[in-house]
């Protein structure tokens, strides 16, 4: 029969579908045998039809019908086993489409975890990098800010230091200046007396001795 002789033809079609469930090469051709079987089928129909009418224009109708049934009923059984195998060829190409596509949402499920975990482990390590940032930006103002403290302190002593150098300084010209006035006073003192001791004594004056300081 034609169907033996299909049978490996189409168990070699469903070990490919089995092996690539995504790549159905034999669609067209599981449609072209379709066609065929119908086609098949209604020729099979109509050609019983025929020979039973004629069966009923002969006097022995009964057993002229009962001679057409065995052939006209394997044929049929035949061409149902072949739409039977090709309805489990897609039977299990779509199982197959199922378990493809329920294993990539699995996978793209997987990977969207790996992924946002690897997001979660990034994220932190930015975190840890910006607070450990952070905490050298203060540590750097703190330096900076101690720095800044010393600095500000060198620069009073500084100031204090000058200002004490500059009074010094002022003190000890107020004493020079002091000093210098008392000695012309007592130069000056001690030139009036000797000339009053001198006119005293009748003696001329002279001029007047030059003042020291």
């Amino acid at each position: 029969m034609k169907f033996i002789f299909l049978m490996p033809v189409w168990l070699s079609l469903v070990g490919t579908v089995l092996a690539q469930p995504t790549n159905d090469v034999g669609q067209q051709e599981r449609a072209a045998e379709r066609s065929r079987i119908t086609a098949e089928k209604q020729k099979l129909e109509a050609d019983f039809k025929a020979a039973e009418a004629v069966c009923f224009r002969k006097f022995f109708a009964n057993s002229c019908r009962d001679k057409l049934l065995p052939p006209y009923r394997e044929r049929l059984a035949d061409l149902r086993r072949q739409e039977i195998l090709i309805n489990e060829v897609e039977r299990k190409i779509s199982a197959a489409d199922q378990l493809l596509k329920t294993e990539e949402k699995l996978n793209l499920q997987q990977q969207q975890k790996i992924d946002q975990a690897a997001k979660i482990q990034q994220d932190a390590a930015h975190q840890a990098e910006r607070a450990k940032q952070r905490e050298v930006n203060q540590d750097n103002s703190a330096e900076q800010a101690e720095s800044n403290k010393a600095s500000m302190g060198r620069k009073l002593e500084n100031n204090q230091s000058k200002a004490l150098e500059t009074a010094s300084k002022g003190a000890q010209a107020a004493a020079n200046v002091e000093a210098t006035s008392k000695r012309q006073e007592q130069a000056a003192k001690n030139r009036t007396e000797r000339e009053q001791r001198l006119r005293e004594e009748g003696l001329p004056t002279g001029k007047s001795l030059p003042a020291y300081p």
